[in-house]
């Protein structure tokens, strides 16, 4: 059954793994989930692969693979506010007075 087709490349169930932890759709080649770093179980069954699959056209129009490339999600975690900041320097002010 072939469910989804970006130019020449068809997508079937057997291309695509669901990640036990997130619920993220993930391709079959990916060691790790590309959503959360997962790299324990995949959920492989035709059902919950074709939920996901349906639930990634629902909301982004269709699977593409740019959905799938690293290059969309932040190489590194974003630096404290500066609120966390100015919280953890006023907590040093008041705790080191004795």
């Amino acid at each position: 059954m072939e469910w989804y087709e970006r130019g020449s490349d068809k997508y079937t169930e057997r291309d695509f793994k669901v990640c036990d932890l997130c619920g993220a759709l993930n391709p079959v080649k990916n060691n790790e989930c590309f959503v959360c770093g997962w790299t324990g179980q995949f959920h492989t069954d035709n059902e919950s692969v074709r939920d996901a699959m349906q639930t990634v056209q629902t909301q982004y129009g269709s699977i593409d693979d740019s959905l799938f490339e690293e290059e969309i999600l932040p190489s590194a975690l974003p630096r404290p506010g500066f609120l966390h900041d100015f919280w953890g320097n006023l907590k040093r002010l008041f705790t080191s007075r004795e």
